[in-house]
Parts: C-alpha cells; structure tokens; sequence
C-alpha cells in the first residue's frame, strides 16, 4: 500500500471526526492515519468546523508557556450568554475551564505585517469572564496525542460568556482573581497564574499567527477565550457553576 499523501491524511482525518459529531459517538485515536504535522491538524480541524455550525470567534489551547498558543473555533450553535442551560446527555464529558475572554469591538483587517499587542487591544471593545465546557471525541481523552486533540478542535465542547467590563488596555488580564464554585462550593481558586502568562499576550500572539497562516483577518463581534487560568474541573447533571473575576464579571451554569 503507497503512503498516505497529506490531503489523504486530512481526508480521512476529517471524516472520521465529522462521522463522530453526526453519530454522536466517541471513537479511538486512528492509528491508521499518520498525523504528524500542525498544518495537517489544523486543516482537519477546518473541514470539521464547516460541518459544525456558525463560527462566532476563537478558543486558544494546548498552551504552553514561551510558545505560540494553538486555536480553533467557538460556534455560535454551541455557545450562550450568562446564566446559561446544558444538558448532559448531549456530552461525552463535561469538564469547566475558568477563563477570560474578549470581544473585538472593530475588525482587524489581514495584514503582512504583524499587529503590535497595543494595535489589537486599541480595537478589543469589552472583557468577559467566561467558561469553557470541555468535551472530547475521543474515549480515551486527556491520553489523546496533541495533533489529533488540534484537530478535534481543542477538545470543545461550548462556550459561556458572562458579565464583563470595557477592556482598557486589558492589564487587568494577567493578575484577575478568580473563583469557580460548584453548588456553592469553591472547586478552584486563584490570582493570576496563567499557564501561559498573560493573557492578553497570548491573545495578540494567536491573532497574529493565524493571520500568517490563513491570509484572513477577524471582524467586530467575535469573541476570544484565552485559556484556563486552573485546569478542569468536571461537572455533573444537576450541579450549579458560578465563576466569578473580581472586578471584571461573572459566568453562571446550571447543568441539567
């Protein structure tokens, strides 16, 4: 059998996760499909998102300190304004993240230049605390290789925005409080402590690789989450989550 070109790999890749969100089934890993390179991951990811529903802005993920942040898409079907309703019989998994987002507030046309991080946050209109619920294709996730989590879309499940404030320059965003309960009680607690440092830079960094990447620029309107400041935490049928940003805002959950 001839090796796999890349559009095979991203073919194949493609199907396979669209044929999981249609099914509404976990599948393994394909170790039949030799995913190795980001651009494959990326490209795989783009087909299943046009499948998926209306993009309405952007998650940033597997980040590690010192490196680009990866990306994929937030959908406007998979999305809600706080106090928000989920149910859990349409999940795998349900695990919050406890980030800050923001919203453009004027469009950032592409450019070849890179935009300095005073030129996107001049044109970022408000910031939000907001949650990420986590979900997975993948029966065996978190032991998902990162590739195939990249083309997953980041292991996403959807997306809660809460209260916010006018962004400012967003300084706000490196040391912000927070606080997630469950049912009232504090499950993850912090100041500051990103795992990728601040915020808003990881913010200017994705916009600008993506940039680079795709040739296209973002519009007013769309949301970027940034990242969990503290891990997952899971959440059950039935349970309350409340996350609050001092001074900034808050998100609540209720899960049915």
């Amino acid at each position: 059998m001839s090796a796999m070109t890349r559009e095979d790999i991203v073919t194949a890749g493609a199907q396979r996760l669209i044929e999981a969100h249609e099914r509404g089934v976990q599948i393994e890993v394909p170790e039949d499909i030799p995913l190795t390179a980001v651009e494959d991951a990326y490209a795989i990811q783009a087909r299943v998102a046009e499948r998926l529903g209306t993009p309405s802005g952007w998650k940033l993920g597997g980040i590690v300190k010192g490196e680009v942040p990866r990306y994929s898409r937030l959908f406007a079907e998979f999305s809600q304004e706080s106090p928000a309703r989920l149910f859990r019989q349409d999940y795998h998994l349900t695990f919050l993240e406890p980030e800050l987002a923001v919203v453009l507030g004027e469009d950032l046309p592409a450019r070849e230049r890179p935009y300095a991080l005073e030129e996107i946050v001049a044109r970022v209109a408000t910031l939000h605390a907001a949650i990420e619920v986590v979900d997975s294709r993948f029966a065996n996730w978190p032991k998902v290789p990162p590739l195939w989590q990249l083309a997953d879309g980041l292991s996403h499940g959807s997306f809660v925005l809460g209260g916010g404030v006018a962004a400012g320059d967003l300084h706000q965003m490196r040391d912000a409080a927070y606080r997630l309960t469950l049912d009232g009680e504090v499950a993850v607690a912090g100041r500051g402590g990103h795992p990728g440092g601040d915020p808003a830079v990881l913010l200017g960094q994705m916009i600008n690789a993506r940039m680079l990447e795709s040739g296209a620029g973002f519009r007013a309107g769309e949301v970027f989450t940034t990242g969990t400041f503290d891990g997952v935490v899971g959440m059950l049928a039935g349970q309350r989550a409340k996350l609050t940003f001092a001074g900034i805002g808050e998100a609540q959950l209720q899960m049915h």
